[in-house]
Order: structure tokens, then C-alpha cells, then sequence
């Protein structure tokens, strides 16, 4: 760049800033936007998209131990009892590793009235279903039309056939059945966990509440201990 390419750069930086130093706040703002919009919008998404990726990289580091979607609940209070009941006290239960992880969302709500359906609803569907499709949920948990609805397809396991000995003695007065649409056999698809304080250390609230183990769960032994858990053993 030549002294003179230099000099004009730096007296229209200098005319720039005196230019904005004389406007008002609004006007400065509108003046910023619309002259430097897409430098503006570039920068944006270039931060969200390295934001993006480093959370990534991040996660990555960490083995999922289980994964458990809480399905139409709503806090009663302080969110963060969702974490602790799973990432505190299950996780210092089982005695979980550092760099494992455990993921529990509970912000999905679905419904199965068609007629009450719109652009949201489906697209918590589609993730739902992504999720399944891709053994990436271990766990559900939600209302009896929810486990009605994935448990007439055979989503789920029996857990008759899952839990061992002394889980299947806790548990058995509790089991949820369901006949599945295809074969026309009833199995025991969830467990009514109303009950127990499931809820209360939560803080969620949930009507008559039931846990399923998805029927291509990769953490069926995980699963097990978080019901062990829930029963308090």
C-alpha cells in the first residue's frame, strides 16, 4: 500500500468516527446496521458456526452413558433439580466415570391429536423420531397417551423379559402394559413411577408419570440401575 492509499484509508477511518461521534445513539445505531449490515451478519455467523463446532469437539470428548428424554412436563420450580436428580445423584449412584455423560431433555411437549398438531408439534416429533431411528435414547419418560402411542408400534422393551430378579419384585406391581398393534401381544412397556419421589426431587411435574426403556436402547444396563434408583434400592 503506498504512503498516499494510506493516508486516504486513515483520514476516511478519522471522518467515520468524527461522523459518529456526532450522531445520537439512534442514529448511530441505524447508521452502523445499515451500512455494515453484512459485515455484521458475517461475523455472526461465523462465531455461532465456531461456537457450534467447539461445542462439538467438546462433547465428543465424553462417552453418553444414557439418554433420556422427559416428555410434556413442567417445572414446579428451580430447573436445575432436573440435573442434580440425574448428574448429581444417579451419576454418584452408579458411580459414573468423569467422561461419561448423561443427556436428559425435558423441554419436549407432543401431543397426538391431530386436530390440536401445527409445525412445532411435528418437528418434536421428527427429532423424536430421529433420536429413536439412530439408538440414540435410551429412556423415556411421560404421560400414558405418550408411551400408549410408541408402545403400540413396539418401541419399547418388556420389562418382564429386562429387569432381573430383585428390580422385577420392586417394580412388578407398577408395570404399565400396552398391546402392541402389530402382534396383538400386551407386554409390560413401562413403569408407573407416580409413586415414588421421582417428581418431588425433579421438581417436575408430570401426570401419572411412566418410564419406559426404548426397545433398541444401546444402555439397557444403565437403564436398569436408573430404575433401581428411582425405587429408591
Amino acid at each position: 500500500m503506498t504512503p498516499y492509499e494510506d493516508k486516504n484509508l486513515k483520514d476516511s477511518l478519522r471522518e467515520e468516527r468524527d461522523k459518529l461521534k456526532n450522531m445520537s445513539l439512534k442514529d448511530r445505531l441505524w447508521y452502523i446496521w445499515e451500512y455494515y449490515k453484512i459485515p455484521i451478519i458475517i461475523a455472526v455467523v461465523a462465531v455461532v458456526f465456531i461456537s457450534s463446532i467447539g461445542s462439538a469437539v467438546y462433547n465428543n470428548r465424553f462417552e453418553t452413558a444414557l439418554s433420556c428424554v422427559i416428555i410434556n412436563s413442567s417445572p414446579t420450580g428451580e430447573t436445575d433439580s432436573v440435573d442434580d436428580y440425574f448428574n448429581q445423584g444417579f451419576r454418584q449412584y452408579i458411580d459414573l466415570k468423569e467422561d461419561a455423560k448423561i443427556d436428559v431433555d425435558y423441554s419436549m411437549s407432543l401431543t397426538f391429536d391431530e386436530s390440536s398438531m401445527n409445525e412445532f408439534t411435528y418437528a418434536q416429533m421428527a427429532k423424536i423420531t430421529a433420536m429413536i431411528s439412530s439408538k440414540s435414547l435410551d429412556v423415556m419418560i411421560g404421560k400414558p397417551d405418550t408411551i400408549d402411542h410408541f408402545g403400540e408400534m413396539g418401541g419399547f422393551v418388556d420389562l418382564k423379559e429386562l429387569l432381573p430378579a430383585d428390580v422385577y419384585d420392586k417394580a412388578k406391581e407398577n408395570f404399565y402394559f400396552v398391546t402392541n398393534q402389530e402382534t396383538g401381544e400386551k407386554a409390560a412397556c413401562g413403569i408407573l413411577i407416580g409413586n415414588t419421589d421421582f417428581c418431588k426431587k425433579t421438581g417436575l411435574i408430570i401426570d401419572d408419570p411412566i418410564l419406559a426403556v426404548m426397545s433398541n436402547s444401546t444402555h439397557t444396563d444403565t437403564a436398569v440401575e436408573l430404575i433401581r434408583y428411582v425405587f429408591g434400592q
